[in-house]
């Protein structure tokens, strides 16, 4: 019983230096052929080049933005009202908090208005004049706070009992 181990040892050893051999013969051969550099000069590996013109989009005129006035976003409107003008919105110079709290206390002074509820997280106040419903919003614009009336839509609202609120408004806060 012996015999046929003693036998299969040498042979396995064999058929691994062989197994071996084998994975490393083809880079014996390549360099003694001369093979070694001849795929590397070829032109298909060459980096690719992007055309001129086609690196990046063309976007000159894509996007115009119109020149604003000074006078930009705020419009006269008369109305029946004496000694005031309806506006769709005015600009006031003060910060945004201390202009949302006055415009709160204006439209409390403010005759017809009426269910006055404070949103300060979006600083506007949703109010009823003249049985419309809107909601009258201070905003930042260019270092001043701006005041616009918006419809239940979040539109600007700019004629109307909202020109109308927002011209008195106005005439309150100065």
């Amino acid at each position: 019983m012996t015999a046929p181990s003693s036998l299969f040892r040498p042979l396995l050893i064999g058929a691994v230096a062989i197994a071996m051999l084998s994975q490393s013969g083809c880079a014996w051969t390549r360099s003694k052929l001369g093979m070694d550099a001849n795929y590397q000069d070829s032109v298909q590996n060459q980096p690719l080049e992007v055309p001129p013109g086609l690196d990046a989009p063309l976007t000159l005129g894509a996007v115009t933005v119109p020149d604003l006035g000074p006078n930009a976003g705020s419009a006269s409107i008369a109305t029946g009202v004496p000694g005031t003008s309806a506006v769709a919105s005015f600009t006031l110079d003060d910060s945004l908090e201390s202009a949302w709290r006055r415009i709160g206390i204006a439209l409390g002074k403010i005759d017809g208005v009426s269910n006055v509820e404070p949103a300060q997280a979006l600083s506007s106040y949703e109010v009823t004049f003249q049985g419309a419903t809107m909601l009258v919003r201070a905003q930042t614009s260019n270092g001043q706070t701006s005041v616009v009336a918006l419809g239940p839509d979040g539109q600007p609202l700019g004629t109307g009992p909202a020109a109308q609120l927002l011209g008195l408004l106005k005439a309150r806060l100065g």
